[in-house]
């Protein structure tokens, strides 16, 4: 499972959530309407998930959300277990794809 304290702590993120791909919030950190939250990424990973799948691209491991103001990386496992990190600052982009990843594989 997860460390998801440990890795909001490794990548700076300001807050992270763990949940399903159903969006049912299992763990959150620093997020206000994290239940929210989890029910709409879960959407967007399950949208994504199905598009890959329309246009035969392999299974869908991450989508990223940049805006003017933050970034949200967010992972889906093979058993469909979630884990989003959400940042202010643009510069960390790299660090929270690849630290993601890292926890994701382990």
């Amino acid at each position: 499972m997860i460390d998801l304290n440990l890795l909001v702590k490794e990548t700076g993120a300001e807050s992270g959530l763990r949940f399903n791909i159903d969006g049912i919030l299992l763990e959150s950190i620093n997020l206000e309407y994290d239940g929210n939250v989890a029910a709409m990424i879960g959407m967007i990973l399950k949208m994504c998930l199905e598009m890959s799948e329309d246009l035969n691209n392999g299974e869908l491991k991450q989508v990223m959300i940049k805006n003017n103001d933050g970034i949200v990386v967010a992972n889906k496992d093979q058993n469909d277990n979630c884990v989003a990190l959400l940042s202010n600052d643009i510069s960390k982009m790299g660090l929270l794809l690849r630290k993601i990843d890292t926890f994701f594989n382990n």
